[in-house]
């Protein structure tokens, strides 16, 4: 039986130390599984909310650029430069827009289109560069640009942003860059842009008409410094990505919307839960620095209590990364994992983690078995079930497999009946296969005897 809760942590990119790597009938929870932090995510997955079997997206970690970084790239970003100079153009026009004459005059000055004047002259109403109250005058942050500091700057780029994200398309464009986390192709957007606006309007033009839409969208999306175009060498591609500049202001725009978005380098600031969640999409590199960061601000009785609380809180995939980065606090983490063991909940992981530090802790079947279904829930948080059945048990003949998994059904756990079906409708042994059903179905009956006899 996989009794080593390092094992089955979820390791979605670096949510525990390599160290903690598994050493038991559970390990190789790795690299296959691992929950996608960046690239191109699979199926729909740039459309947001359809990725992760219909979960929303798990948000990655971005790193954010300085303020006065950010703040020369808005400077810089044609769109608000175009907008401060059809403000300025603002005192010759009407109410809520400029009369076609001067319209034409400031399309020719300025070399825009008709429609950069449209968009333009709605992001310098948007930010304030016109006077609001219907007054035809530049408006009193017509001169941020040009003269405000670093945070006034950064405030009217967002605020420009605010107005484009109202469009059609370009939030869910935008948010859907942010959810990848690094270049996508060009004709992957493509796709993803076209079945979600056929999706939204059977009714739409032909492919053309998307198409143009796209096309519009990235450079609307471009010209105010949000995303940058690049190419895949290897593919010989186009791809899109968010700019520094574009991931600081999705970043603050999905805040605001309630979304949990993780930023590396502020870990030394934040609890413990705060630090799992973000692990849960690091690359091993960032990883390790969040953790070095976060023990670093700590003593090492204050993390292991701060870490156990966040076990004890947390879902079956955070319990597991709490106690693989307990693995860095090391002997002085004893004294706190030991009282754990009275926790019904983290008593098993508490067991096995003091075990494997050279410590005395019992660990009856009836909690080996419980740790194995925790192990498994942790792993279906981030993974595809189909990798979750393979990498579980790895290491048992298929007959002691089937042995094992008939007898879950009496574990006490919220997830047995998930894990016992994903094991029913992906374990490649039939047998398998068929003791996950079996056992799923008595886990689902509400008969007295199936359930009084669950340890």
């Amino acid at each position: 039986m996989a009794t080593s809760r390092r094992n089955a942590r979820t390791d979605r990119g670096a949510s525990a130390p390599p160290a903690a790597a598994g050493d038991g009938a559970a390990g190789g929870a790795g690299a296959p599984i691992a929950g996608q932090a960046g690239g191109e995510p699979a199926g729909s997955g740039l459309v947001p909310g359809t990725g992760n079997r219909g979960r929303p997206p798990k948000l990655p970690p971005v790193r954010l650029a300085p303020r006065e970084e950010l703040a020369a790239a808005a400077r810089v970003a044609p769109l608000l430069r175009a907008a401060r100079l059809v403000g300025c153009w603002a005192a010759a026009g009407a109410a809520d827009r400029l009369p076609p004459g001067t319209a034409s005059a400031a399309m020719a000055e300025l070399e825009l289109t008709p429609a950069e004047l449209d968009v333009a002259w709605r992001v310098a109403v948007g930010t304030g560069m016109v006077a609001p109250g219907g007054r035809a005058e530049p408006g009193p942050q017509v001169d941020v640009l040009a003269s405000g500091d670093a945070g006034e700057v950064l405030a009217m780029w967002e605020g420009a942003l605010s107005v484009m994200l109202r469009a059609e398309d370009l939030d869910g464009m935008a948010t859907a860059l942010y959810t990848v986390g690094g270049p996508v192709k060009m004709d992957a957007l493509f796709e993803a842009y076209m079945a979600a606006a056929g999706g939204r309007d059977g009714a739409r033009g032909p492919g053309e008409d998307l198409a143009a839409g796209l096309s519009a969208a990235l450079e609307t999306l471009a010209d105010l410094g949000v995303v940058e175009l690049g190419t895949d060498e290897s593919a010989g591609g186009l791809t899109v990505t968010l700019s520094r500049l574009g991931v600081w202001g999705m970043h603050r725009h999905l805040r605001a919307q309630g979304w949990h978005v993780p930023v590396l380098g502020g870990a030394a600031r934040d609890g413990a839960a705060a630090l799992l969640t973000t692990l849960a999409s690091c690359d091993a590199e960032d990883g390790e620095a969040e953790i070095a960061t976060w023990l670093a601000a700590r003593t090492p009785a204050r993390a292991a209590r701060e870490l156990i609380d966040a076990a004890r809180r947390g879902t079956p995939g955070l319990r597991g990364a709490g106690f693989a980065v307990l693995d860095r606090v090391g002997d002085q983490a004893v004294p706190v994992v030991r009282a754990a063991l009275e926790d019904p909940v983290l008593r098993a992981h508490a067991a096995v983690w003091l075990h494997e530090h050279g410590e005395e802790a019992e660990l009856g079947p009836g909690e080996r078995a419980w740790l194995l279904v925790d192990l498994g829930a942790g792993l279906l948080e981030e993974a595809d079930p189909r990798d979750v059945v393979v990498e579980l048990l790895p290491d048992l003949p298929p007959k002691a497999q089937a042995d094992m998994v008939a007898g879950l059904w009496e574990v006490n756990h919220p997830a047995v009946t998930d894990l016992l079906t994903a094991l029913s409708e992906h374990h490649p042994d039939p047998a398998v296969a068929r003791a996950a059903r079996k056992a799923a179905f008595k886990a689902r009956s509400p008969s007295p005897g199936a359930r009084g006899t669950r340890s």
